[in-house]
Formats: structure tokens, C-alpha cells, sequence
């Protein structure tokens, strides 16, 4: 079993979903990010089951689909450490990323 981290990117994008919902969809502010959260846990057991980011190309940064977000993360050689590089909405633009979460 994989030890799952948010980094603080990851984190702070979150909470500005949170936010966002939270003007629009109050009730569903909580809900997506539960979801969220739970869709990212699964890489605990399931490190490489998301797929390889398009843009960058690289084995060990790989993303979750869910809803209209993408949970970026990166896994170690041995498949025992993942770190959620950031949460992105899918139509924004990825910019560049490499596995120290630059």
C-alpha cells in the first residue's frame, strides 16, 4: 500500500474549489471535495491506475480524471509514495510540470 501526500499546491487548489463552489453551489462545495479526496485515495492501493499527463510525458506523472478535474500526482520508482502535484480544472492550461512539482 502507497503512502498518498497533497502538496501545498495541491492543497491550496482544494480550497479555492471550495470557494468557488461555495458562492455557486453551497451544498455542493463539500461534496466535490469529498469526492475528490476519495477519487485520490485510490492510488493507495492503485498507484499507477491514472493515466500519463499528456503535456509532460513522463511515467511518474500521471493524473486522475474526475469531473471536469484533473488530479495531477506524481509516484515514486517502487510505487510507494505518490504526491498530488495539483488539482486543475480541465480547461485550464497545465503549464509546465515535472516531478519536484515545478
Amino acid at each position: 500500500m502507497a503512502t498518498l501526500k497533497w502538496r501545498p499546491q495541491a492543497l491550496n487548489d482544494l480550497e479555492a474549489i471550495e470557494a468557488y463552489y461555495e458562492e455557486i453551489a453551497p451544498e455542493y462545495a463539500s461534496h466535490l471535495i469529498q469526492e475528490i479526496l476519495e477519487q485520490a485515495g485510490q492510488l493507495e492501493a492503485f498507484p499507477r491506475m491514472g493515466r500519463i499527463v499528456p503535456e509532460v510525458g513522463d511515467d511518474a506523472i500521471r493524473e486522475l480524471i474526475y469531473r471536469d478535474y484533473r488530479i495531477i500526482y506524481v509516484v515514486d520508482a517502487d510505487d510507494t509514495e505518490i504526491d498530488v502535484l495539483t488539482v486543475v480544472h480541465s480547461s485550464q492550461h497545465l503549464g509546465s510540470l515535472n516531478s519536484d512539482g515545478s
